[in-house]
């Protein structure tokens, strides 16, 4: 199934404060449900797949993903991660976006059954079209708060 690249139309991410993902953050976040095992992935992917509002941080180190509804956030009719505590991390990352010499490094974040969050360690904009990511390195951080069968 994978993750979709737009969430929302134009009219509602200006009306919501949303945003079109850059290149390098669709890779980032594809990478990033890619590495979850296939259990914890369908879910993630249909959450993803439903959101249809995604918000950068002000640091524009951080995506924040919602299903929104009447103009209210909800979850209702997604189905949802069973986890310890209200929020969990996934999956961590290092990655490289093309030849670049310091290592990205990126974390996918549930938070009340939903895979809400993607935090990253720096910036994107200057490789903001960039499209091409190498995973160097995966942590599989759901082993801590998930059941997987």
């Amino acid at each position: 199934m994978g993750v979709k690249r737009e969430f929302g139309t134009a009219v509602s991410r200006v009306l919501s404060g949303g945003v079109r993902l850059t290149d390098a953050e669709y890779s980032i976040v594809c990478a990033l449900v890619d590495a979850l095992p296939p259990q914890l992935r369908s879910v993630v992917e249909v959450q993803f797949n439903s959101y249809n509002l995604v918000q950068r941080e002000a640091d524009q180190r951080g995506l924040n993903f919602y299903l929104k509804r009447g103009g209210k956030v909800m979850a209702q009719g997604l189905p949802l991660l069973s986890h310890k505590g209200v929020e969990a991390p996934l999956v961590r990352i290092t990655a490289r976006l093309l030849d670049s010499e310091s290592p990205l490094h990126a974390v996918l974040t549930a938070v009340n059954g939903r895979a809400f969050q993607v935090t990253l360690d720096r910036r994107l904009v200057l490789l903001e079209h960039v499209e091409c990511v190498r995973v160097e390195d995966i942590v599989h951080a759901w082993r801590s708060n998930f059941a997987v069968p």
